[in-house]
C-alpha cells in the first residue's frame, strides 16, 4: 500500500508539474500517451487534442461501449497587452478567481524557457483604507516578469495571446496532497491507474478512456471523442467541492478522506445554463457496487458547478451519465488539496464497476 501511494504521488507530481491551460494541453497529451503505450490496445489523438485509448476489443458482435473521461487542461490567464513599461495585462482563461490573484507567482513559457513572474499588488504601506478590502478585477491586474520595456519582453518571446499560469507547487502530508492543477490532473491520474489495472483483463464491455481538452474553457472539448466512440454509457471524473473547512461547513458534508463522490445534481445557474442530473438507475447501480466492496460514496449536490458531462450527455441519442470524483479543497486557487485515499477508493470503484457493465444492466428511462 505504501509503495502504491508513493507511486501515485510521483505520478501526480509529474502531472501537476506540466503547464497546460485550455487549448495548450500538449505537455499532458505527450505525457499520457507515453504512459499508455504499454496498457492500451489503440491510442489516438484527435484534432482538438483529446487522447482516446481503447483498452480492449470485443469481436463478433456489437460491443457495449463504456467511456470514462477526465480533462487534462487547467485554468489560467491569457496576455492581451504588453505595456510600454514591460508589464503584461491579462484576461481570465477559465474560471480563475480574481480574489486569488494579487501577489501570486506565475509562469509563462516563451523563447525556449520558463519565465517566472508575479501578479502586481500595491504596497501595503501606501494602500488607502478604501482599497484594502477590495478585490481587483482582472482588467486592473498586471503581471511583472521583470522586463524593463515592451521591447525587452517581446525580444524574450512574450506576446499577446500567450497563456500565463499559476507557478508550479507540490507538497504533501501523508495521503493529503497540496498542489496546483489538481483539478483535474487527479482525474488523469485515476485514468492512468485504471488503465494499468485493466491491462489484459477480460472485460464484458469495450472500454474507452479519454483524456479530454478545454473543459475549463467551454466544457465542450470532449464532444468529438463522444461522437466518435458513440458510447452506450459514460462517466466523467472530476473534483467535488470539499465542505469540511470552516468557511464551507454549512454547504454540505463532503470531507477529504471520506471516500469518492457521486454527483447527484450540478447546475451552473447563470450564464450558459448547464449541469447534470445523473441517470437514476446508473446511480443506484454504482451505489450497489460501492456497497458490495465497502467503498464509502459521498453524494454531492452543488449550484455553480459544471463538468464536461453537462453537454456530453446530450450527444447521439442521449447518454446515461454520471459524475464520479474526489473531494478537493481550495478549487481553482493557486494550490488545491486532495486526499489520495479517496482517489485510491475511486479507482477501486471504477475497476469493480467496469466488470459489471455487460450491456444487460437496465439503464432505460420510464
Amino acid at each position: 500500500m505504501e509503495e502504491q501511494m508513493a507511486y501515485m504521488k510521483k505520478r501526480l507530481q509529474e502531472l501537476t508539474s506540466l503547464a497546460a491551460v485550455s487549448g495548450y494541453e500538449d505537455p499532458v497529451i505527450r505525457y499520457v500517451t507515453e504512459q499508455l503505450k504499454e496498457t492500451g490496445e489503440d491510442i489516438g489523438v484527435d484534432a482538438l487534442g483529446n487522447v482516446t485509448v481503447r483498452m480492449n476489443k470485443i469481436e463478433g458482435k456489437e460491443p457495449y461501449r463504456v467511456m470514462i473521461f477526465a480533462h487534462m487542461d487547467e485554468l489560467g490567464l491569457v496576455v492581451n497587452k504588453i505595456e510600454d513599461s514591460g508589464v503584461l495585462r491579462v484576461e481570465r482563461l477559465g474560471g480563475i478567481p480574481e480574489k486569488s490573484l494579487a501577489g501570486q507567482t506565475v509562469i509563462a513559457e516563451a523563447g525556449g524557457r520558463v519565465w517566472q513572474g508575479i501578479i502586481g499588488t500595491k504596497a501595503h504601506h501606501v494602500t488607502p483604507s478604501e482599497e484594502k478590502y477590495r478585490v481587483l478585477p482582472v482588467s486592473e491586474v498586471f503581471v511583472d516578469f521583470g522586463f524593463r520595456s515592451r521591447k525587452e519582453a517581446e525580444e524574450a518571446g512574450l506576446e499577446v495571446g500567450m497563456p500565463v499560469m499559476y507557478a508550479r507547487q507540490y507538497f504533501d502530508n501523508g495521503s493529503r496532497v497540496f498542489s496546483n492543477a489538481l483539478d483535474n490532473r487527479v482525474g488523469c491520474l485515476a485514468l492512468l491507474e485504471l488503465a494499468d489495472r485493466m491491462k489484459g483483463s477480460e472485460l464484458p464491455c469495450e472500454l474507452y478512456l479519454v483524456f479530454s481538452v478545454q473543459e475549463e474553457f467551454n466544457l465542450r472539448g470532449v464532444l468529438p471523442a463522444v461522437r466518435r466512440i458513440d458510447p452506450h454509457l459514460a462517466i466523467t471524473l472530476d473534483i467535488t467541492i470539499a465542505t469540511d473547512t470552516p468557511d464551507l461547513k454549512s454547504k454540505g458534508d463532503i470531507t477529504l478522506g471520506g471516500g469518492p463522490s457521486i454527483g447527484m445534481y450540478t447546475f451552473h445557474g447563470r450564464g450558459t445554463l448547464g449541469g447534470l442530473i445523473p441517470n437514476p438507475k446508473l446511480v443506484r447501480h454504482i451505489k450497489q457496487v460501492a456497497a458490495s466492496r465497502d467503498i464509502p460514496l459521498q453524494p454531492a449536490v452543488f449550484m455553480g458547478i459544471l463538468t464536461d458531462a453537462s453537454f456530453s450527455q446530450l450527444e447521439n441519442d442521449g447518454l446515461p451519465m454520471v459524475d464520479l470524483g474526489y473531494p478537493a479543497r481550495y478549487t481553482h486557487a493557486p494550490v488545491e488539496s486532495v486526499d489520495l485515499d479517496d482517489v485510491s477508493k475511486l479507482i477501486e470503484l471504477l475497476e469493480q464497476l467496469v466488470h459489471t457493465l455487460d450491456g444487460n444492466v437496465d439503464f432505460s428511462r420510464g
